[in-house]
């Protein structure tokens, strides 16, 4: 019996082992972001109890039915609110659609707390096991009720806010996308998409998941270019390579009803006409360029010592121009002369100062060899030349010197070429200047001013109207090419400004773009400029305020400039500062109307402002129908006619006038 009972004793304690093994259960390792949803990886936050649940055993009440035996219970997990994150990982990852942009922390979603002699087991919150005598049974604590958690998704087709805009920025970017960065995931974003992810071997299923947000973050991402790829998705097709030459259109006959006369110093369309025609028949060499230069003069000298009836003056007059442009004008084997000729001066070297050099031995200005090196003789030689010729005595051999010395009709010198050379003195730039060029200044007039006007204007440095006056924005343009050319700035248009201004190296005017909170000279400079065309009444202090900011955009809207954002960028600053910028005194207030379903640049002007003005949330560049609700609002609230569409007394109440 003794050992009958250590048997049943052995036997017991050994049943009680395997009852105490079996009965612990370890955690559910429970992942919410979800490995069963496809393209659902997108960071969200893992949600975590809302409270730890603390119990001791004398609270527990212990059934234990032989069907639940080994088992343990586990209650539904509660639910906390997720909150979302800012600052430096907001990004990418920042989808409204329950991500927050930051890396989540897994947290535990369950747990047992196991209760040995009273003691509990740190890492389970939500159950008990209570060891007795009989078999062991999970007991659940009271829970909270139960939400379920929320299943991330994609971005895809349908979807709108905030995050699809800054997706179809990106996609913008890269150059697969077209369209308007309006937040609303459609079938143009979808197309996009899918190229995107096609081009950088992801899979194209049109939905922006974790994957495809991380490559579209990658400074490295394939662009539409690098892909070969338009914007709409399409492949880019190849430009073939052989070279299509179209047959030049013959230049048509300008009206000649009422008599001009076109001379040296003219420009404008008529002049390219010229020019055209002179090209045409093969008279003149070098490209259309809209200025009666030195070329173009000997040119239409040359063609009319080859064309009876016509006296040789260089001037293009009624005569003229009827013969030039008649069916059986004379034409030229080789031009007379060049418009694009190389500015040859002191320091030239190469063959074409050698011919140089060969042509005015030839008319006995220049002794010595042709060395082809543009020196002190050549210099003396090329001024002596222009002297005889009624040229700017400036010793550079331009357009204008090059086409007159190459001409049938160049003179040839009076005296000696020795003479000439040894008493050139050298490089003397006052005796240059003394005949060559006028101080010109405040207060000057004709037709030098006039010329000195066109030259700033058309380097950008807006002298005001090129009228042949000398005032206060030619003085100002003056001082601003000097400063702009490392000249002594004195407003002074001397022999040194004059020598710069006309050559080749002669730097032109380039604007930055200017913006509301800039200061400085350039602000002060546009403030003036815009109070003369009758669009500023501030203060012009340099600052750049509302009031210019105002001024800017009346500015555009007037001169029909895009866009009309207040800021002076460089088409604005062009067009300022031209002679063709419409003053205010000039402009119209009738505006055209705009109705619904119009599209492009007005219509984005006039969604701004009404974005601008709370009617509006966004700008699509679409005449839709909350842009025409939103008209109305505006409408309705400035006491106009509620039709929803933009006439011209709506515009000028929208756009502040």
């Amino acid at each position: 019996m003794k050992r009958n009972g250590k048997w049943i004793a052995l036997a017991g304690a050994l049943a009680l082992c395997l009852i105490l093994t079996g009965c612990y259960v370890a955690p559910d390792d429970t992942n919410n972001a979800g490995t069963t949803n496809e393209g659902n990886n997108l960071p969200f936050l893992t949600l975590q109890p809302t409270a730890t649940v603390t119990m001791t055993p004398d609270t527990v009440v212990v059934e234990t039915p032989a069907t639940n035996q080994g088992q343990q219970i586990f209650p539904s997990q509660p639910t906390a609110t997720p909150t979302p994150q800012s600052g430096s990982n907001a990004g990418w990852n920042d989808w409204n659609g329950g991500g927050n942009g930051a890396t989540p922390t897994p947290v535990p979603t369950g747990g047992t707390i196991v209760f040995n002699n009273n003691t509990p087991v740190p890492g389970a919150e939500n159950t008990i096991q209570v060891i007795t005598g009989s078999p062991t049974v999970a007991v659940p604590t009271t829970p909270a009720p139960a939400t379920p958690s929320p299943t991330p998704q994609s971005m895809r087709l349908g979807f709108q806010g905030e995050s699809v805009r800054t997706v179809q920025r990106r996609l913008k970017e890269l150059g697969y996308y077209n369209g308007a960065i309006d937040g609303d995931f459609g079938e143009a974003t979808d197309k996009a998409v899918r190229a995107f992810q096609k081009a950088n071997g992801l899979s194209a299923d049109g939905k922006v998941g974790e994957m495809t947000l991380k490559k579209l973050n990658d400074k490295n991402a394939k662009t539409a270019k690098q892909a070969g790829v338009n914007a709409d998705g399409t492949k880019v097709t190849a430009k073939p390579t052989t070279k299509v030459t179209n047959t030049p259109k013959p230049t048509a006959t300008p009206n000649l009803q009422k008599d001009y006369y076109l001379r040296l110093g003219s420009s404008g369309k008529k002049v390219e006409t010229l020019q055209r025609r002179l090209i045409e028949l093969g008279w003149l060499g070098g490209k259309v360029t809209g200025e009666f230069d030195g070329a173009t003069e000997a040119a239409v000298r040359a063609f009319q010592e080859k064309t009876k009836g016509l006296w040789t003056d260089g001037i293009a007059g009624p005569d003229t121009l009827r013969a030039l442009y008649s069916s059986n004008a004379a034409r030229s084997k080789s031009p007379a002369a060049t418009n694009s000729a190389e500015t040859l001066e002191f320091g030239s070297e190469g063959a074409a100062v050698t011919k140089l050099q060969k042509r005015l031995k030839d008319l006995g200005y220049l002794a010595g060899t042709a060395d082809g090196k543009f020196g002190v003789a050549t210099e003396a030689a090329v001024i002596a030349f222009q002297k005889n010729n009624n040229l700017t005595a400036d010793g550079k051999a331009g357009v204008a010197t090059q086409s007159k010395l190459y001409s049938s009709n160049a003179n040839k010198a009076s005296g000696n070429a020795a003479d000439i050379n040894k008493n050139s003195g050298g490089r003397d730039t006052k005796d240059i200047a003394s005949t060559g060029y006028e101080t010109l200044e405040f207060g000057s007039e004709g037709e030098a001013v006039k010329k000195l006007q066109n030259r700033l204007e058309k380097l950008g440095y807006a002298p005001g109207y090129t009228d042949g006056k000398f005032g206060t924005n030619t003085e100002a343009a003056v001082m601003a090419f000097q400063a702009n050319n490392n000249l002594t700035v004195d407003g002074k248009a001397g022999p040194a400004t004059q020598r710069k201004l006309y050559g080749t190296s002669a730097k032109g005017m380039s604007y930055n773009t200017l913006r509301p909170d800039d200061r400085g000279e350039a602000v002060r400079n546009l403030q003036y400029t815009l109070y003369e065309l009758g669009y500023y009444d501030g203060r012009i202090d340099g600052i750049y305020g509302q009031t210019t900011s105002d001024a800017v955009r009346s500015f555009q809207i007037e001169n029909k400039l895009t866009p009309v954002d207040g800021i002076a960028g460089k088409n604005t600053l062009n067009r300022l500062y031209s002679s063709d910028a419409i003053p205010a005194t000039q402009a119209g207030d009738q505006y055209d109307t705009v109705y619904p379903g119009a599209t492009g640049a007005v219509v984005v002007e006039i969604q701004e402002c009404l974005v601008d003005y709370g009617f509006l949330d966004a700008v699509t560049g679409n005449y839709d129908d909350n842009t025409t609700a939103a008209v109305k609002a505006f409408q309705a609230a400035n006491g106009l006619k509620q039709d929803g569409i933009c006439g011209s007394e709506t515009l000028k109440v929208l756009f502040g006038y």
